[in-house]
């Protein structure tokens, strides 16, 4: 991993920190969601801060990291993916519009195909 990008983003507040490494593996620019590989996140600030809860999408169990202090939520994971907004995306510095959409993990995230 020495040779991919490295970027850091923090919450709203400031007091939760993510390290990740390389570009989404896809995004969905009309849900406004980017999915990662779970091994390119880290967390690197604000583990006292971090709240972890269980949310449900469909028949589809997710786990949901928030920061207590903000509310911003940082991501959401489930059998190895993560899944961030957009707007963490940007906040990173990548460049939304040169990555690609993967229809195979919206519908494993329990998200409804375009125009349903």
């Amino acid at each position: 991993m020495s040779n991919n990008l490295y970027a850091r983003a923090e919450c709203g507040c400031g007091a939760v920190a993510l390290l990740v490494a390389g570009e989404p593996e896809a995004i969905d620019t009309r849900l406004g969601l980017a999915w990662w590989p779970e091994t390119a996140l880290q967390l690197t600030q604000g583990a006292d801060w971090l709240e972890l809860t269980d949310e449900w999408r469909g028949e589809h169990r997710l786990r949901v990291e928030s920061c207590r202090r903000c509310g911003d939520r940082l991501m959401v994971s489930r059998d190895g993916w993560v899944e961030t907004t957009l707007e963490w995306v940007e906040r990173l510095g990548l460049e939304v519009s040169s990555l690609s959409t993967s229809q195979a993990l919206r519908e494993d995230f329990g998200h409804e195909r375009p125009g349903d």
